[in-house]
């Protein structure tokens, strides 16, 4: 990634700086992955030094990695490019990947724990956070101990999610933030003007936004007739509502950055307000609630509180920044 990186973006020549890029790098971008890459070093730490599935500190660090991811999932774009986004946040997993994948590991069948560079050419299935998820708090596989496969592979995950995290606060520090604060330069061959860079942004950060409303709610309310409180994400650790929460207040960090005026953003920011209140009063860490009416009403209308919020981001979020795209193409995830 980073040879590309220096082979099309290298040596433009200085334009004028962008404000909006600026807060966007140094407020959001910078902090975010260097704070991910904090984070997941502890968690490859706390594996070496205890790799049992319910050490506390593993457990500890696996929860601060996930806590940390927010501060960078909106990113989509540049460094985290799909392919590594899925090495670090694999889900939903539609197909029921992860369970097959980590019994072929576990059961040598898919040779993969002889080295680390072994392992980075893994399924992401069996790789990042929710990977080690499964590890640390699925019955079907949290039962190893010291010397067991299990423990062979949650270090394996662990580290290789660490230097993948590492990375992608190199990409940022060593040549990305130069080329979004460079975006129409001569020599820029990524961003042909300020307006592609913002739109890079916006966009990534309506695709998250689309991801917690079809995914992150839509998976486990699923239909009028059948409900699926199992297809919560990260209902194994018990803690959807909270993934959720910091996804918001991420969206909410990069909107600011992206638009600080208040009255260029005043339906945004009253969404913004709604949104947190509602979850304040939710109080249902995995979502078990969609089979019970009562509960069920309160998860639809959140989910609809954040339809209407991307829908009004989108329409001042445009004109504020001045870019323009068809919102129902951003409508997949």
């Amino acid at each position: 990634m980073r040879l590309l990186f220096l082979l099309l973006l290298v040596l433009p020549t200085a334009s004028p700086a962008d404000p909006v890029l600026d807060r966007v790098i140094d407020d959001v971008a910078l902090p975010g992955v260097a704070a991910f890459a904090e984070a997941t070093e502890a968690l490859a730490e706390a594996a070496e030094a205890d790799c049992t599935p319910t050490a506390p500190g593993l457990r500890a660090a696996w929860n601060g990695a996930m806590d940390a991811w927010f501060g960078v999932q909106d990113l989509r774009f540049g460094p985290l490019d799909d392919g590594t986004r899925l090495a670090i946040a694999f889900w939903p997993d539609t197909r029921g990947l992860r369970p097959k994948a980590l019994d072929a590991v576990l059961s040598g069948a898919l040779p993969l724990l002889e080295t680390p560079a072994l392992f980075a050419e893994a399924p992401i299935s069996v790789r990042g956070l929710y990977a080690v998820e499964a590890l640390l708090y699925d019955p079907r596989f949290n039962g190893y101990g010291v010397g067991d496969p299990g423990c062979v592979l949650v270090r394996l995950a662990s580290a290789d999610l660490a230097r993948v995290a590492a990375g992608l606060r190199d990409d940022w520090v060593g040549d990305f933030a130069s080329v979004m604060r460079t975006a129409g330069a001569e020599g820029n061959a990524l961003y042909a003007s300020q307006g592609e860079a913002r739109q890079a942004v916006f966009t990534g950060l309506l695709m998250v936004m689309q991801h917690d409303v079809k995914e992150r709610l839509g998976r486990p309310i699923g239909t009028p007739g059948r409900v699926y409180p199992d297809r919560a994400e990260a209902v194994l650790s018990g803690r959807s509502q909270r993934n959720l929460e910091l996804s918001l207040a991420a969206h909410q960090r990069l909107a600011r950055a992206l638009v600080p005026e208040p009255e260029a953003s005043l339906l945004t920011r009253e969404d913004f307000e709604r949104v947190d209140w509602m979850l304040s009063e939710l109080d249902d860490p995995v979502f078990a609630g969609v089979s019970r009416p009562d509960a069920r009403i309160r998860l639809e209308a959140l989910q609809a509180t954040l339809t209407i919020l991307r829908a009004d981001l989108y329409g001042e979020f445009t004109e504020a920044l001045g870019v323009t795209m068809g919102l129902n193409a951003l409508d997949g995830d």
